[in-house]
């Protein structure tokens, strides 16, 4: 049995947490200093008088003129969600946390003994999220049914669906909640097909024929059939280093120079446990009010201040607004010896084959067209489109080195 966690709206519940406004009242998230003017979230309350996420400002207002906007704070969403991801670790889960806001999923089978059951589980794991978060739990043998049973299940109620009730729980739910592009929404709605329902209907050799094969993984997930494990992430060894101002700052320079500080400062942390830094989150409060979040993942566990530099630098510059304090965060969970030396180095030959591995990659995940070079046909014109062609990448050019 897989148990599923999920929270609804949880960047509003948290910026109303933060502000002290009741859930009750026409509330709505607004708008991120220099983000377009568009409102976020929005309550109950707000939703009945005809506020929706994505609505313009001025026209909200013009709607709801009771309407109070909070700031977002994505700094307080990052510790929210840490804060669930640990206290379902509490109870012994080895936890998968959806990219985003949410959901969360473990495999329940092994704790039930420690807490009495799956009905112990399910009250362990809502205890274990903080409060005011109204937590919605749902639970399926299937990691795709459980996150759906969370997303209907009423509040403090769990949703359990039983094993060969999956299609018919799944039938009703929309179509967009399968893993598919856009592309393969448009064309399901196209069809007609707006349920989850209706795709499980159709032949298993049409959707493969007209959706490849991540139709055909849909198509199973429609009836139920979901075989993809949980995979949870390896516990982090957090570090943070923060750095408050006298008077917020808002040159770029100056930012560049005080996220260097603290970065050698997680960096010779990190040295002294050995470790290295696997991501990084980037956090500042804003003199204007709420606050700037942005996560980094490094492709490479490192200690080096440069590299950890080039990585972050970059984002800092995201920062619309007067900072009145900045925090670097890190997983200080990576090896420090994790690579394995050359013992020569590689040539062209290496470097080619690399090339083509990387471009089969992508074109068998944006199509053939996603690569493209240019060959010389007709060298002798002096119209380009006769003298050049566009075709799709196949390779490199350079044969192999010999022996």
């Amino acid at each position: 049995m897989i148990v599923a966690v999920h929270i609804p709206d949880l960047p509003l519940r948290v910026a109303l947490i933060v502000a002290r406004r009741a859930g009750d009242l026409p509330v709505a998230l607004g708008p991120q200093p220099g983000a377009p003017q568009v409102i976020g979230e929005c309550t109950h309350a707000a939703a009945a008088m005809g506020v929706t996420a994505g609505l313009p400002l001025g026209e909200a207002l013009a709607r709801c003129p009771e309407l109070t906007l909070v700031a977002p704070d994505p700094d307080a969403v990052t510790r929210a969600i840490e804060r669930v991801t640990s206290g379902l670790e509490a109870i012994g889960a080895e936890v998968e946390a959806l990219p985003g806001t949410g959901p969360w999923c473990f495999a329940a089978d092994g704790l039930g003994r420690l807490h009495g059951g799956l009905a112990g589980v399910l009250r362990r794991a809502r205890a274990g999220v903080w409060v005011g978060a109204d937590p919605r739990l749902g639970g399926a043998e299937g990691r795709f049914t459980a996150l759906q049973a969370a997303r209907e299940a009423p509040a403090r109620e769990p949703l359990i669906i039983h094993p060969g009730n999956e299609r018919a729980f799944l039938a009703g739910l929309p179509i967009d909640r399968l893993p598919l592009d856009r592309h393969a929404l448009k064309a399901l709605r196209a069809l007609g097909i707006d349920r989850i329902g209706r795709l499980a209907e159709l032949p298993r050799r049409a959707v493969l024929d007209r959706f490849g094969h991540d139709g055909l993984r849909a198509w199973a997930l429609a009836h139920g059939e979901d075989t993809q494990p949980v995979r949870p992430r390896t516990p982090p060894e957090p570090l943070e280093a923060t750095m408050r101002f006298q008077d917020s700052i808002g040159a770029l320079p100056a930012l560049e120079d005080a996220a260097k500080m603290l970065l050698r400062e997680l960096a010779a942390e990190a040295l002294a446990r050995s470790r290295a830094l696997r991501s990084l989150v980037i956090r500042a409060g804003l003199e204007s009010g709420g606050s700037f979040a942005h996560a980094i993942t490094l492709r490479e566990a490192t200690s080096s201040v440069d590299r950890l530099a080039t990585a972050t630098l970059p984002h800092l510059s995201k920062i619309v607004a007067p900072v009145e304090w900045l925090t670097i965060a890190a997983d200080a969970s990576g090896a420090l010896d994790g690579h394995q030396l050359a013992l020569i180095t590689a040539g062209n030959h290496e470097r080619n084959l690399r090339t083509e591995e990387a471009a089969r990659q992508v074109q068998s995940t944006r199509g053939k067209h996603a690569l493209l070079h240019l060959i010389e046909l007709e060298p002798w014109s002096q119209l380009p489109e006769r003298r050049w062609a566009l075709v799709p990448f196949t390779g490199s050019r350079h044969p192999a080195p010999s022996m």
